[in-house]
């Protein structure tokens, strides 16, 4: 159980961020796929239960804020896909 109370959040988290992060290996290699886009998603997702995901993300920031600004969207979309508030 993670520290705001909520029961099975971060196995939410983990079942989704580990594909995703998986994904956006397999597409730096892939010219279809935007790697980066699901390596910040899947970073963004996992660094409330991993602290070295969260100081990478912070770096990241500052590097590449426009990536930061669509995973942001997207994690939106999958919080209202999944019914997280």
């Amino acid at each position: 159980m993670s520290g705001d109370g909520k029961p099975g959040r971060p196995y939410w988290r983990h079942i989704v961020g580990w594909p995703l992060l998986i994904l956006g290996i397999f597409g730096l290699a892939l010219p279809f796929l935007q790697g980066i886009l699901f390596i910040v998603v899947a970073l963004t997702l996992l660094a409330p239960e991993i602290p070295v995901f969260w100081r990478l993300i912070e770096t990241l920031k500052k590097r590449f804020p426009a990536v930061f600004e669509k995973a942001a969207e997207m994690k939106a979309s999958l919080k209202k896909r999944f019914g997280q508030p």
